[in-house]
């Protein structure tokens, strides 16, 4: 009899296990569009959903709405809800202007790219269609079609100097963006009402326990998933989570379960994260960013570092949070950046590159230059007589001055590298050095 109970002991310790290696599996899977949907709740409290935003000002250490903001652009910012009818964007003519509109589907995959690389700098009409969309469209514009029925359209508009930024802003003004309105009578319910002021942070996913398989299970139902996903969604309806559902009211069990998953799958994102995602040396980079496939935990990783990032064709992100010694990057100490003749980002004549600089939250710090990148545009930047580059980072600027420092708060901190346009995705950038 003992080992009859032993055993019955032991399948149910088993299926436990089981369930919760499911758990973890399903909130590694959901990481990314409850991001991505926890950070258009807090954002159309402020800018209502079918509305294009265009900031005014380059994003600072106030800007912490989403992680790892760049200092080289003016973002423009909408939330599509296609369930209202297609969306028409236009802009104008823009010169050598760099810019981009980059469309995201609520599982963070890029379905597509407006601007200076994918469609050039004449003016252009584009329509985003909501999923089978089979309506008419404007005459003369070019049709995307989401693959969700919500999505997130990113436009970043490059500022060239200080002095240019009231040219950028003038090139935003010119962006419009309207509904062609043509409700859908059979498209999915929406994504639920936003509570303003208490929606649960972005960055703090975890913390909601059992209840986030709930917004899972709300996404699932507003936004149908990719065939590819059937087979995590069918381990996920043996927990309760399936569209509209509230699995955290379901049985004990499997509520237990979905607790440890929590747990679990949330230290694969953390470690992933903080690792820089295994790369060799100090810095990896997110070769695969906007198009993750199944590839579920590299999507997760990528949200939790820098939700929005871009294709790779269109910029690359290289990420550092230990120097060339593997010791954590900390600001007391200092770093050299050294970039020989001939070794910076390589670059397409239309792109940029900078690196950036956040506290380990991935935003900005503020410092005493209000300065949060240093790159190809910075002003007064002094090269070496054979043409290299050097740029120090740390609390301190370097006995040469602060013309090439990037300043650094005290304790830690994390470097992203950004090359616009690249030209050479097997590049890396230099291993910062401890300064001597």
């Amino acid at each position: 009899m003992a080992g009859l109970l032993g055993g019955c002991a032991s399948q149910e310790q088993d299926s436990a296990k089981a369930q919760a290696d499911v758990a973890a599996d399903g909130y590694v899977y959901g990481y990314a569009p409850i991001a991505l949907a926890r950070t258009r709740a807090n954002m159309i409290c402020l800018l209502p959903v079918n509305q294009l935003y265009s900031q005014a000002a380059m994003s600072g250490p106030e800007t912490r709405v989403v992680v790892a903001p760049n200092a080289d652009t003016l973002y423009s910012i909408a939330w599509l809800d296609l369930r209202s009818g297609p969306v028409l964007l236009t802009h104008p003519g823009m010169g050598e202007r760099y810019f981009d509109f980059q469309l995201l589907d609520m599982y963070t995959n890029v379905f597509g790219n407006i601007g200076t690389r994918e469609t050039g700098q004449a003016a252009g009409s584009h329509v985003i269609v909501p999923p089978g969309w089979h309506g008419e469209t404007p005459a003369g514009a070019a049709v995307i079609e989401s693959p969700t029925w919500d999505a997130w359209m990113i436009g970043r508009t490059l500022v060239e100097s200080d002095a240019d930024l009231a040219a950028a802003r003038a090139a935003q003004q010119q962006y419009t963006m309207t509904v062609l309105a043509a409700p859908i009578p059979d498209a999915p319910p929406p994504l639920p009402p936003t509570d303003c002021g208490n929606n649960p942070a972005p960055q703090a996913i975890a913390g909601s326990g059992p209840k986030v398989f709930d917004e899972l299970s709300a996404i699932l139902a507003a936004n149908p998933p990719p065939a590819a996903d059937a087979p995590m969604l069918e381990q996920l309806a043996t927990l309760g989570v399936t569209p509209g559902a509230t699995p955290s009211g379901g049985e004990p069990d499997d509520v237990a379960a979905l607790a440890t998953g929590v747990v679990r799958g949330d230290k694969q994102i953390v470690g992933l994260a903080n690792t820089s995602f295994g790369g060799d040396g100090p810095w990896s980079s997110l070769q695969e960013a906007g198009r993750y496939g199944t590839d579920y935990l590299h999507r997760a990783g990528v949200a939790k570092i820098g939700l929005g990032a871009n294709v790779p064709e269109e910029s690359m992100y290289y990420v550092a949070r230990t120097d060339s010694d593997g010791a954590p990057l900390r600001g007391e100490g200092g770093y050299r950046l050294h970039f020989p003749a001939g070794g910076l980002p390589p670059i397409d004549e239309r792109g940029f590159w900078s690196v950036t600089l956040y506290g380990p939250d991935m935003f900005f710090v503020a410092n005493p230059l209000g300065r949060y990148a240093i790159g190809d545009r910075t002003p007064g930047l002094v090269r070496g007589a054979d043409g290299s580059l050097d740029l120090w980072i740390g609390v301190k600027p370097p006995a040469s001055g602060p013309s090439n420092w990037l300043p650094a708060p005290p304790g830690e901190f994390v470097l992203m590298l950004r090359s616009y346009l690249p030209t050479d995705r097997s590049w890396t950038p230099p291993s910062p050095e401890p300064a001597s």
